[in-house]
């Protein structure tokens, strides 16, 4: 199964008990949701702020204190967990529904490519492989790309990177000077892809369109516009 960002967003443990835990509090501030969670103030200011952006949370002011609830969106969300994890602990006898049967499913799991990879000279062929995990099967597929890759594939393994390693230092709780440093390097490519886009007379607009949406993606998780 594979996650979109606001699914992967909503389903960490830090997500789902900051909004438990507000919804247990109904009104709240930052600090104090940081320190029932067990988290960082920065990192659970970063949980709030994407909560408010997706209409699960609101907040408002009492002088100089920002207080935090639940939005309608996020209390039904907050039983929702919490009926879940009733199921979860329960020793009630459960069955399936009426007509459902289990079938094992083929399920792929990519791992994108190195950021040293995406170095590419242009007119040069090369093989770039990514390889895919079929899990029912317990073997690694390969698939190869004779290239050199074309901008949607470079596109593709860029976005799929970067994602890797926000997620990744995201559940680290790493600070913003390591994400940075992580991210860094891949300036240097997106800037190359721009680059060659311009210089294109007619470029598909479907293109223009990944290449813009990377450039938002690189942004957010550098925490700041990115400069083209």
């Amino acid at each position: 199964m594979m996650l979109n960002d606001l699914e992967k967003l909503l389903f960490q443990e830090k997500t789902c008990l900051s909004i438990l835990f507000i919804y247990e509090k109904e009104v709240t501030y930052i600090s104090e949701v940081a320190e029932n969670i067990d988290s960082t103030f920065s990192h659970t200011n970063k949980i709030i702020k994407k909560l408010d952006e997706l209409g699960f949370i609101s907040t408002f002011f009492e002088g100089r204190t920002r207080f935090l609830k639940l939005t309608p969106k996020g209390y039904y969300y907050a039983q929702h967990l919490t009926n879940a994890y009733k199921i979860a602990v329960s020793n009630e006898y459960f069955e399936f529904p009426e007509g459902y049967a289990p079938v094992r499913k083929a399920e792929e799991k990519t791992m994108e490519l190195p950021a040293h990879s995406l170095d590419t000279d242009t007119g040069i062929t090369y093989e770039a492989v990514s390889f895919h995990k079929k899990e029912n099967r317990g073997i690694r597929e390969k698939k190869v790309y004779v290239g050199p890759l074309t901008l949607d594939d470079r596109l593709e393994i860029f976005c799929g990177n970067i994602q890797d390693i926000y997620e990744e230092q995201t559940m680290a709780e790493a600070d913003s000077g390591v994400l940075l440093r992580k991210l860094g390097p891949y300036d240097r490519e997106l800037k190359m892809i721009g680059k060659e886009i311009e210089q294109m007379e007619n470029p598909d607009p479907k293109l223009v369109k990944t290449y813009r949406v990377a450039v938002m993606k690189y942004s957010f998780y550098l925490g700041k516009e990115y400069e083209k």
